[in-house]
């Protein structure tokens, strides 16, 4: 009787505190998905910021033409990885993570069809 009556408590407290309404579970995974794309972005500057050649699209002072500059990028070419990077006093577009530099030039042959202005950059050598 001792065992009924504890599992039935411990059941209707679990039945109270749970989440009922899939409103809350939407708002909870809206906050999930924002932190997993900060901690992406985070991990991708931290990448940037490497050994690793970059190909740079824009180098400028207007951050909103930068960003705009970066969907559009995104919006031809959604599988390359995009950066906007702070250098003072100019804000540059990366983009790619290449290890070596033959694989850079691989891609800058094809990303200057869209950008001819593109070119090939190495943050260690800053």
């Amino acid at each position: 009787m001792k065992y009924i009556f504890l599992f039935s408590f411990l059941f209707l407290i679990n039945i109270s505190f749970s989440q009922t309404e899939s409103g809350n579970r939407f708002i909870v995974t809206q906050k999930v998905n924002k932190l997993l794309d900060e901690r992406y972005q985070c991990s991708l500057n931290k990448k940037i910021k490497s050994k690793n050649y970059h190909i740079q699209i824009y180098n400028g002072y207007n951050l909103n033409k930068a960003k705009n500059i970066k969907q559009e990028f995104l919006n031809k070419f959604p599988e390359i990885p995009v950066v906007i990077e702070w250098e003072n006093p100019e804000f540059k577009v990366w983009i790619g993570i290449y290890e070596n530099k033959l694989s850079a030039d691989r891609a800058l042959m094809h990303i200057r069809k869209e950008y001819p202005d593109a070119f090939i950059v190495n943050p260690k050598d800053r």
